[in-house]
């Protein structure tokens, strides 16, 4: 165990690395369109851009992470090697290590070392890291900047004195004293948390959120005390503080954009006009008011949901923790409530505090406690400084519960418990569901350059938009085409707009007909395409048109298991390869 603290975040690197490893699946369009598929455009000069890039919906940053692993490629003349797929998700292990790691620090500044054993514990088995933060998600990104800062945030009582020693009868130094002191990490806390939104601007409702729980959440304590004076000279300083950083953050985001887009665009206010101004993000899909409550939480927890919950109930009952994340969270969930698009991964960043809460649940079950301290005493003291944090979050002094042995909760309960409800399903995802729509470019790409008969050409994916990965996968600047999905532009045009996807479901054997046909279209907005020399499709639709293909002197040659269940009909069945034979 020694080792393990000394050398936590390889620890945690290691791990991380085996679990990027085991991803052999793809869950997320987004996890190679909106990031690998991007780099890949801009790197090799072809792929392709969805429409959010082609009107500047998206921040260049993210993928410009991902354009330097492939520049290092190009460079060395590695890219046509196995590194090509494999450096992105190097980077990836190194950003949910790093969730992990900051989250470890998180834990450990607000309830101290037993606490962040638990707490990194949680983080390193549970769910949804393991399946999705590992992914080249925007959101992995994301919470890893968030946590980093939620590591530095000056949090009310956190590594107050009394908090830290369990000696509640310590003597109060005048809050005057400390009206900097509590601050002094907030620089680097904000840095990384402007790095959040330059990633991802709406993580900017996070820090609006945190900033004013830091600069209003404890000025009771200054009426009472007489100190309002100092108070308004502390928040003054945490304003100067935060447009400092911002005057920084803001033009590197214009920077950073001005380099991806090769022309000056401002992606949060197109971004803010789509989703926001005129709601076009339902057109995705419309979720309930409670989604983020009802759905988004239970799949962040997954079987940690439980300790959660109570270690936010200890935390408002017994005040040996400060509230002030748990508030956090809600209020984000929220806000992140009041928009009709929602998905559970846009709460992610809200991840280390829900392991930290489990961490303290986990904790108080297993019989240690840290002595407990007032509101009062915990506010009115400062955060200490990094290395003064150190110290005392070493030394936090517990009590053992005055409980039965067997009513204790043991590491090894806890260990089996969180290892049985979540390890298997982690191997589940990354491993078999959802794996033939990456296993197909193995074999597109094996075939792209074997120079047989069979060679791949060009392709044709008769599948829903984005099934799949693309050209971040294959390599080859050959002709490749997928049935569109481009949702409207303008409000009015939602009920009329033409979705090549839905269209081919309706009547797939007319639809390809009239597309490979020289004759003139029967519908004006469908894209005619020359027959590719390999059609990629579910096989729940190879079965409704395999006579067709036939006739048009298509023949399966490959197929690959892709999953168990998909609750989506369109995407059932395995993924099948039709050849077009040569006369």
């Amino acid at each position: 165990m020694g080792f393990v603290q000394r050398h936590l975040f390889l620890t945690l690197l290691a791990l991380r690395l085996i679990n990027v490893y085991a991803v052999q699946t793809f869950t997320h369009p987004d996890e190679t369109w909106q990031s690998l598929e991007v780099a890949h455009h801009a790197v090799f000069g072809y792929g392709f851009l969805t429409w959010e890039w082609r009107h500047a919906l998206r921040g260049f940053a993210h993928p410009l992470l991902f354009a330097a692993v492939y520049k290092t490629l190009a460079f060395l003349h590695l890219d046509d090697t196995f590194l090509l797929l494999t450096a992105p998700y190097i980077l990836v292990a190194l950003v949910a290590a790093s969730v992990d790691y900051s989250t470890f620090h998180f834990a450990k500044r607000l309830a101290g070392i037993h606490v962040a054993d638990w707490t990194i514990l949680c983080s390193v088995m549970s769910f949804s890291m393991g399946t999705d933060i590992v992914r080249p998600l925007i959101n992995s990104v994301e919470t890893a900047l968030t946590a980093a800062a939620f590591a530095l945030w000056p949090w009310s009582g956190c590594g107050s004195p009394s908090a830290i020693s369990g000696k509640a009868n310590l003597p109060r130094k005048p809050a005057r004293a400390y009206a900097n002191d509590d601050i002094k990490s907030l620089p680097a806390a904000l840095a990384f948390a402007a790095m959040a939104c330059i990633i991802r601007p709406t993580s900017g409702v996070v820090w609006l959120g945190a900033c004013v729980f830091l600069a209003f959440g404890r000025s009771h304590l200054a009426r009472h005390d007489g100190l309002l004076p100092w108070t308004v000279r502390r928040t003054l300083r945490i304003v100067k503080i935060a447009m400092a950083v911002g005057s920084v953050a803001f033009p590197a985001m214009l920077v950073v954009d001005r380099l991806g887009y090769k022309r000056w665009v401002f992606p949060p206010y197109q971004f803010y006009r789509f989703n926001v101004q005129q709601d076009l993000a339902t057109w995705f899909g419309e979720s309930h008011v409670l989604y983020h409550f009802y759905a988004s939480v239970p799949v962040l927890f997954t079987s940690m949901l439980p300790f959660v919950i109570h270690g936010v109930y200890i935390a408002f009952t017994t005040r040996r923790v400060s509230t002030e994340p748990a508030l956090l969270a809600a209020v984000v969930l929220v806000l992140f409530s009041l928009v009709s698009h929602m998905e559970y991964r846009f709460v992610y960043p809200l991840l280390p505090i829900g392991f930290t809460y489990a961490g303290v649940s986990i904790d108080t079950l297993a019989g240690h406690l840290p002595m407990s301290v007032t509101v009062d005493d915990v506010a009115s003291y400062p955060m200490p400084s990094q290395s003064t944090s150190r110290h005392v979050s070493d030394n936090i002094k517990y009590r053992k519960k005055p409980t039965s042995a067997s009513k204790k909760l043991s590491v090894r309960t806890v260990l089996i418990y969180l290892f049985v409800t979540n390890i298997p399903a982690i191997l589940y995802v990354d491993l078999v569901h959802q794996r033939g729509v990456v296993d197909v470019f193995k074999y597109l790409r094996h075939n792209s350059t074997s120079g047989k008969n069979n060679s791949v050409t060009s392709v044709g994916f008769l599948m829903p938009c984005h099934s799949t990965p693309f050209y971040s996968h294959l390599h080859r600047n050959i002709p490749m085409w997928f049935l569109s999905c481009e949702p409207p532009l303008e409000r009015s045009a939602m009920d009329s707009h033409y979705w090549e996807a839905n269209d081919f479901e309706q009547d797939p054997a007319e639809f390809i007909r009239d597309i490979f046909s020289t004759l003139p279209l029967q519908h004006t907005e469908r894209t005619r395409h020359e027959q590719p020399s390999h059609l990629v499709l579910y096989g729940s639709m190879a079965s409704r048109i395999r006579d067709e293909l036939d006739g048009l002197g298509y023949a399966e040659t490959a197929r690959f298991f892709n999953s168990h269940f998909n609750p989506d009909s369109r995407r059932r069945g395995d993924v099948v390869v039709f050849r077009k034979q040569l006369v």
